[in-house]
């Protein structure tokens, strides 16, 4: 025969399972119904590198921002299409063609000033601090007849590049490729190129797939990286901060935790 419960059983908060009521667990330094910064993941002597890609996810999340570089979670992936990446690396190889020559690529000629970089660095990399780094891979470079250098960012579109306005995020880049090469000591010409490539419309298919290229120069603002990195570091190192208001990543969570 089950015993009855005892007055001294039914407390506030309790559960009762025949034998000995269940109380709340909290962990020493934690107060109940408060959550706790989790341990950042540190290599003692590793630097942390931050990236142009990384900085575009503090600005729409710094939740998610603080979790890629503290606990190496990231945001997941949708389906993404190869055919951009296919894309990339054939429009590199037909300009190393015109690379240690005093020839632009025609698809370019006349639209920028400056030859290819020869030999090309592709990746850049700036120390911050004791801890922290940033680095940036460009796309191309450009180096004018005075010695200055021009950063260049390829970019594949759906369709013409003119009936919207630039993403915050290609300043920034170009900003981040233009500061990294000055930190590097090769001084910049004040401006970068974004080119795009995109399909165009044409009735003769079959004869070629017509391609259009557009480019878009934007004054570069190398000063006003190191603020903004400044402002990451100081992100990283500080406690987790509160999601986006609209980061869907973020409310996802909040969402199912709700069942």
């Amino acid at each position: 025969m089950a015993r009855q419960r005892r007055p001294d059983d039914i407390r506030q908060g309790a559960l009762f399972t025949g034998s000995r009521p269940r109380r709340p667990v909290v962990r020493p330094g934690r107060r109940a119904g408060t959550r706790r910064t989790p341990t950042p993941i540190r290599t003692p002597g590793k630097k942390i590198w931050l990236s142009a890609t990384g900085i575009e996810t503090h600005r729409r999340c710094p939740r998610c921002f603080w979790l890629q570089y503290n606990l190496r979670i990231y945001q997941p992936e949708g389906i993404v299409s190869r055919l951009a990446n296919r894309f990339d690396g054939v429009i590199k190889r037909y300009f190393d063609l015109y690379r240690g020559t005093n020839e632009l690529p025609p698809l370019v000629a006349g639209q920028v000033v400056g030859r290819l970089e020869s030999p090309f660095q592709e990746l850049y990399f700036a120390t911050l601090n004791q801890r922290y780094g940033f680095k940036g891979k460009l796309d191309e470079c450009l180096v004018r007849p005075d010695g200055r250098y021009t950063p260049v960012d390829h970019k594949t579109a759906s369709s013409d590049p003119n009936t919207r306005e630039i993403i915050p995020a290609y300043q920034f880049q170009l900003d981040s490729y233009a500061w990294l090469l000055g930190q590097n000591e090769k001084p910049t010409s004040g401006l970068g190129h974004l080119i795009y490539f995109y399909p165009a419309e044409s009735q003769h298919l079959h004869q070629g797939f017509p391609m259009e290229v557009t480019i878009k120069t934007l004054t570069t603002k190398p000063t006003s990286v190191r603020p903004i990195l400044e402002q990451a570091i100081s992100l990283l190192e500080g406690p987790l901060p509160a999601p986006a208001d609209d980061c869907p990543f973020c409310l996802y969570v909040e969402q199912v935790k709700r069942f």
